[in-house]
């Protein structure tokens, strides 16, 4: 196996943020919550868009975190952590774990699942994973996690975001 040579960044032009932000909108993304325990023994969590798969051999994911998240903070290596991908009429959670309110799970509907985490009901899809790494990515660090187990509803439709807007997949489109 070789090893990546880490280069000096490349000299580019300044790029607008405003056209940046509007060029990244044109990625549909899956809406996604991330759920872990804080150091209390709290359930936290927050809602990420920029989220993937990473590798299948062995099967890993990534998920992208503002570096003032609180959920991020919680998130050191090994740390277990839930990829809830949400369904269809899940909005108002999306939108819930998206803001700063101090007890994000007060008033949802949620149990212990996988490795013990807070998992949220009726979600489209769960990742349980493991941290493998937090790596810098510009205002971001980069969280990879080692997937340890999977529930697929497929009878839930995935919600998307795209635009700025969060929908259902399409009518007629593969789930």
């Amino acid at each position: 196996m070789s090893q990546v040579q880490m280069k000096a960044p490349i000299e580019a032009p300044e790029i607008d943020v405003q056209i940046f932000k509007e060029a990244m909108a044109d990625f549909p993304a899956a809406v996604t919550i991330i759920t872990t325990w804080d150091d209390e023994g709290r359930p936290v969590g927050a809602t990420l868009s920029a989220v993937s798969s990473l590798s299948a051999s062995p099967p890993m994911m990534l998920a992208c975190f503002d570096r003032k998240s609180k959920t991020l903070e919680c998130l050191t290596q090994g740390k277990p952590f839930l990829i809830h991908v949400l369904g269809e009429g899940q909005q108002d959670l999306a939108m819930l774990f998206a803001g700063k309110c101090a007890d994000k799970f007060e008033g949802i509907e949620w149990k212990r699942g996988e490795l013990g985490l807070p998992t949220i009901c009726d979600a489209a899809c769960a990742l349980a994973c493991e941290v493998a790494e937090v790596l810098p990515g510009g205002d971001h660090l980069i969280v990879t996690g080692h997937i340890r187990h999977i529930d697929h509803n497929n009878q839930q439709t995935p919600l998307l975001y795209h635009r700025r807007k969060m929908f259902a997949v399409p009518a007629g489109a593969p789930v």
